[in-house]
């Protein structure tokens, strides 16, 4: 509560606080060689808190001094103290940048790849944004070599228990192919797939979607493709999920990819495992409908008619991932071509046959009721003439029909 006042105080101030910085960093540097845990952890809090206001006074020499004294203090054994210097470190290399940090970025690094080993959250947690930071603005600074060392750490941190934990090391996967290229980075990322684990599977999945994002995707999709060959399960699931999440992220890009991911998708298809099928269809969701209006339609049909034989697939993850390949296909090909399919199973014989079919319909006459009108099946017209002498039959047989009851 004191430090959380403290920092609303000093925020609040702003500039007028800076006749009192040199005292405050004299306090906050004595407080950091306390014998006490809790007094080093809320020293090095407090410089995160105070950072952006020392920056906006001009104290960038101050703030330099503060960073190199957390330097040192990185061989700090309790996790709680650990954690919070890191994000002492992370809150001044915010403010005062990558070329005047002290210590440099080029010494800095080297000191957390050994730390980004530590199992506890807070420290993991401050770390990886530290480096995600640091490879994000500053990564010329340091050595391919050790990007790349890093990057076998970050694999650890994939098996976070944390979401943000997981979702900061993907991004720094990221930021590092875009500072050394994709090609050794994917390298790792691939055979990282064959692991058996599903949430380190899923997300070396998206983090290699993340650097066909920032790479472009021609970087990734040959070696992806190439990966599918192998003939294991668990990697050719992971790399239709890394499809899944790469045409997610790229949006109207995805169609210059189309007719090249196309076999792959029909053989996925045509699996005997329902996962390979159930993934293949989330990907073509997202191909459609990054292609929507982009002139696919050809492609796009000629899967839909891999999608369609699995309506009757009775999973529910399956049912959920096929519905939603038909309405994306549905928003890129037009409404009136998956009528068409549907017309021929809305009035089967059989109950559970009709009930797929009238489901999808339902979906379809929700999702594009006024695009149906031009396809509805047309019934022919009632002559009017006809009309008139079948009223005057039924008259003449009603007139017949009352004489006759007459006694």
């Amino acid at each position: 509560v004191v430090l959380s006042a403290f920092g609303s105080v000093i925020a609040q101030l702003g500039t007028r606080a800076k006749p009192y910085l040199p005292q405050i960093a004299g306090t906050i540097k004595w407080r950091l060689n306390n014998r006490a845990a809790k007094v080093r952890q809320q020293a090095a809090d407090l410089v995160a808190r105070i950072a952006p206001v020392m920056k906006a006074c001009d104290a960038e020499g101050m703030l330099g001094h503060l960073g190199v004294v957390l330097y040192e203090y990185l061989g700090e054994e309790y996790p709680d103290v650990l954690g919070s210097i890191l994000g002492g470190l992370k809150a001044i290399v915010n403010v005062i940048g990558m070329h005047k940090m002290t210590p440099p970025i080029k010494d800095l690094l080297p000191r957390l790849t050994p730390i980004l080993k530590n199992r506890h959250e807070k420290v993991q947690e401050n770390a990886i944004d530290l480096v995600g930071r640091i490879a994000d603005r500053g990564a010329e600074y340091v050595s391919a070599r050790e990007w790349m060392r890093i990057c076998f750490e970050l694999l650890e941190l994939l098996r976070a228990h944390k979401k943000g934990i997981r979702r900061a090391a993907v991004n720094t996967f990221g930021y590092i192919a875009k500072a050394i290229g994709p090609q050794d980075v994917l390298a790792t990322l691939l055979n990282n797939l064959k692991v058996q684990e599903r949430q380190n599977r899923v997300c070396t999945a998206v983090a290699i979607a993340i650097v066909a994002e920032t790479c472009a995707p021609f970087t990734v999709v040959p070696a992806l493709m190439n990966e599918y060959r192998i003939p294991e399960l668990n990697v050719q699931n992971g790399v239709l999920k890394s499809f899944s999440f790469l045409f997610e992220y790229i949006g109207e890009m995805g169609r210059d990819y189309l007719f090249a991911v196309l076999p792959m998708l029909e053989d996925a298809l045509c699996d005997r495992d329902l996962v390979h099928r159930q993934t293949a269809c989330a990907t073509i969701k997202h191909l459609a409908l990054g292609s929507a209006g982009l002139g696919c339609e050809d492609g796009l049909r000629h899967l839909l008619n891999f999608v369609w034989p699995n309506i009757f697939e009775t999973s529910p993850h399956v049912v959920n991932a096929v519905t939603d390949a038909i309405e994306g296909i549905r928003v890129a090909v037009g409404a009136c071509a998956i009528l068409q399919h549907c017309l021929a199973g809305l009035f089967h014989p059989a109950r559970r046959v009709r009930e797929v079919y009238w489901r999808l319909y339902n979906g379809l006459y929700i999702g594009a009721q006024e695009a149906l009108v031009a396809a509805y099946p047309r019934l022919p017209e009632d002559d009017e003439e006809d009309r008139r002498l079948d009223e005057k039959r039924a008259r003449l047989l009603a007139g017949e029909a009352g004489e006759a009851r007459a006694p």
